[in-house]
């Protein structure tokens, strides 16, 4: 019943419709898909019979290898694919799309990013049979499993939301747009290795499978968050800062444009 209204709210919208038009049109999505498909299959045969011979410090590697290249690709696709116009014709910026559309800004945005997350849910779903089938090469329990597949879900989650904001904020130059989408995989994924790791959701999924017996953990006041655990609520509050920054950037070109 709690959850009920804001489905059926998400569903007339008519923002989210527009955008699963658009999502069942794209010519692309096979192609993207048997790539992605063939890429983990691959890393997933690569690793297999190494399993009982490569052992890096207890870490189930072919698990490890699979879950490491799923994050890579599904971080890439978020932030890439999140930045990219989804919505009807291409010579239509955001911008018209906020000046045009018969809906409030806050509407907009979360018609707009649930349509944006179902490819990001088509590949996660990909993905998860490979994952079951490599956690059970390496033994991994289901509750390793589990917390590995929120991680991949919450992460890329929140790298699409930052997609999104950098499309509303530098729509108008590309080149830009393109150097951010870099620079942010660059940081997320490699620059936050050795800076933080704990923003680093390769190196938290790699803590999954090693909870609770070694893993890094971040100290507070009266409690103690397991390293992954860190990491997945530095992702939300990450999407939820995203989100935020897109929302107040709406409700001023919605402004603007009103004004002119």
């Amino acid at each position: 019943m709690i959850i009920w209204p804001p489905l059926r709210r998400a569903w007339h919208n008519p923002i989210f419709h527009g955008g699963l038009e658009a999502f069942a049109q794209q010519p692309t999505q096979r192609s993207y898909s048997v790539n992605y498909v063939a890429t983990l299959a691959t890393v997933l045969l690569i690793t297999w019979p190494k399993e009982g011979f490569v052992n890096l410090r207890d870490l189930p590697f072919t698990y490890n290898a699979v879950g490491g290249v799923t994050m890579i690709i599904l971080a890439y696709l978020s932030i890439s694919q999140g930045a990219t116009r989804i919505l009807g014709a291409r010579y239509l910026s955001l911008a018209d799309w906020l000046r045009l559309a018969p809906v409030s800004v806050g509407a907009f945005l979360r018609g707009y990013l649930a349509a944006n997350c179902l490819e990001l849910l088509l590949f996660w779903g990909l993905a998860v049979p490979l994952l079951v089938l490599a956690a059970h090469v390496s033994g991994e329990p289901l509750v390793h499993l589990s917390a590995g597949l929120l991680l991949l879900l919450v992460c890329a989650g929140s790298y699409r939301i930052v997609g999104v904001t950098l499309l509303i904020c530098f729509e108008r130059d590309e080149f830009l747009l393109y150097i951010c989408v870099c620079l942010l995989y660059m940081c997320f994924i490699l620059g936050s290795g050795f800076v933080f790791p704990l923003c680093n959701p390769v190196l938290a999924f790699a803590d999954t499978s090693l909870w609770p017996h070694r893993l890094s953990s971040l100290t507070l006041p009266g409690i103690i968050l397991p390293g992954w655990v860190a990491t997945v609520v530095f992702h939300m509050l990450l999407g939820g800062g995203s989100f935020i920054i897109a929302l107040l950037r709406g409700y001023w070109v919605q402004r603007t444009r009103t004004q002119l």
